[in-house]
Parts: structure tokens; C-alpha cells; sequence
């Protein structure tokens, strides 16, 4: 039989037993506790991670890439009665009649195709090739100050929207009218007509200013712009060729330059002039000799962001 004093023994080493397996139990929970903040804590600091992986990744893309809107035209042009001109005199009359056979060439030559789709790079260039039957004109489009104009110019490029063509205006800088372009770019011929979908304004910010104090802005020398009417956002295929310093109200957007051949054969064409030197002659502005496009190509596309 064990004596009281082993008796107590035994007692005092359950005791301790007991008390080791209880720190042992309090330790284990301890350090499961931990476990578990160190878990919640590497979520937290994960999710704050990828929020801002995620935020510099969304900011890359929108600094490369633009959704552009093409809107649907539905402002088809419409004939007018010349009858309702009779009392501001026949050469009126005449030009009503005129739109008229216009309108009628519209219907009868228009081409509308559908718009690009889907998100638009910001940045880049392409190379374009005007060919003429007075020579080639070659371009530079630069995407990163009107990537939406420079877009649907190279998506109706590449779709034959411009090939065989003519180009419908030729203006002659004047005192009285400083500009000095080549219009083209309506399928027509007639100046009213254009793709069936319309393109935002990308209004130029770097242009110089006239020095006349007009408040309009100089298009320099070598200047491709989409053609446009008063109407916000109604640019569609028009463009013009700069020839010479041209001045316009800063609204028309830059889309490159041309090259030093394509200029000789713009100087070339303007110095062919114009039907009519009257300016009150509808005819002012119509190339004396046709200016033909036979097509537009579309070269090297650089410097555009990856998907």
C-alpha cells in the first residue's frame, strides 16, 4: 500500500500534468489564434493588392485604348422646292435646282457602310496612300490626336469606301478667304453624302492662332482634317488636304500630314485651278481638271498598344 506521502506525490504529479496540458492547450490556441489573423490580415493586404493591380491595370487600358461612338446618320438630305425662290430671281431657282439633281446623285451613288466596333487604340500610326490620277499622295495618320476619326478613316480604307472616287472641292486661298484645301471623300461627288454613321469631333489643341485677331486658328501646310458641317459631331468620310496655311475655326479634327510627294501633286492640282473664278459661281470651287481617286491603301500600322 502506497504510504501518504507517495499518495500526495502521485497528487501533486497529476497536478502538474494537468497544468502542462492546460498551458499546452492555451499555447495551441494562441498560436491558432494568430494563424488566423495572419490569414485575414495576408487577405486583406491580398485583396488590397489586386484592387490596385486591378485599378493600374483599368488605367493602362483606358490610357491606351478608347470606346468610340459611331452614331447611325438619320438626317438623310432632303429636296427642296424651287418654286419657293422664284421671288429672289433665276440664278437662285437655278441653284435649287440644282440640290436638287445633287440629292438625286445621292441616292442614286451613295455607299453606306457599317462603323468600326469595339474598343479603339489611342495611340499609333498609319501609313496611307492616295493614289490619284495626278499622282500619289502619301499620309502619316497619327491615332493619339483623333484615334476615333483616325479609326473610321482607316476602317473605310480598307473597306474600298474611297476607291474610285472624286474629289468635289478645290478652295483657292484668297485674301477674303484664306483657305486652301482639297476636298474629298464623298463617294457622290457632291459634297452631301457620307458612310451612314457620323464621328465625335476631336477638336485640335495645338494649332497656332491667326495673328489677325480673328479667333481662328491656322491648319498648316501638309494638314490631313476631317471635313465636317456646323453641326457638332457630323464629320463621316469627308477630309481635306492642306495645300497651303489655311485658317478655320479650330473645330476640324487633325487626323496626320501628308508627305513632301503627295504636296507636289496637290500643288500641282491647284495650280490646274477651278472651273470658275467668279466666286458667286457654284462652280468656284470644282476642280477645272477631275481629280480621281483610284484607291486608298492602308501600309505599316506602328506603334499601336497590345491587346
Amino acid at each position: 500500500m502506497s504510504t501518504n506521502q507517495e499518495r500526495r506525490a502521485e497528487a501533486r504529479q497529476r497536478l502538474r500534468e494537468q497544468m502542462e496540458a492546460q498551458a499546452r492547450r492555451e499555447k495551441q490556441l494562441k498560436i491558432a489564434g494568430a494563424s488566423v489573423v495572419v490569414v485575414v490580415l495576408l487577405g486583406i493586404v491580398g485583396v488590397v493588392v489586386w484592387n490596385k493591380a486591378e485599378q493600374a491595370r483599368a488605367e493602362e487600358y483606358a490610357a491606351n485604348w478608347i470606346t468610340c461612338e459611331y452614331p447611325q446618320d438619320t438626317s438623310p438630305v432632303e429636296k427642296v422646292d424651287p418654286a419657293q425662290f422664284q421671288d429672289q430671281g433665276p440664278e437662285v431657282v437655278a441653284e435649287a435646282r440644282r440640290f436638287n439633281a445633287q440629292v438625286d446623285e445621292v441616292e442614286k451613288s451613295k455607299r453606306e457602310v457599317e462603323p468600326p466596333s469595339g474598343d479603339q487604340p489611342r495611340k499609333g500610326t498609319a501609313d496611307i496612300t492616295i493614289t490619284t490620277g495626278s499622282g500619289e499622295i502619301p499620309l502619316v495618320l497619327d491615332r493619339e490626336g483623333a484615334p476615333c476619326n483616325v479609326e473610321s478613316f482607316v476602317h473605310l480604307a480598307q473597306q474600298q469606301y474611297f476607291d474610285d472616287t472624286k474629289c468635289h472641292r478645290l478652295t483657292i486661298g484668297r485674301k477674303e478667304s484664306q483657305l486652301s484645301v482639297l476636298q474629298c471623300g464623298d463617294p457622290t461627288g457632291t459634297g452631301l453624302s457620307g458612310p451612314g454613321y457620323s464621328v465625335v469631333d476631336e477638336p485640335p489643341t495645338d494649332l497656332p492662332v491667326a495673328e489677325d485677331g480673328s479667333g481662328m486658328s491656322v491648319y498648316p501646310r501638309g494638314t490631313v482634317a476631317m471635313a465636317k458641317s456646323q453641326a457638332p459631331n457630323s464629320a463621316g468620310s469627308q477630309f481635306f488636304l492642306v495645300y497651303e496655311d489655311s485658317m478655320l475655326p479650330p473645330e476640324y479634327s487633325v487626323m496626320g500630314t501628308i508627305g513632301d510627294a503627295g504636296l507636289k501633286v496637290l500643288d500641282k492640282i491647284a495650280k490646274t485651278g477651278t472651273k470658275s473664278d467668279d466666286q458667286s459661281n457654284p462652280d468656284s470651287e470644282v476642280p477645272r481638271r477631275p481629280v480621281v481617286i483610284e484607291k486608298v491603301t492602308v501600309g505599316a500600322q506602328e506603334g499601336l498598344p497590345e491587346n
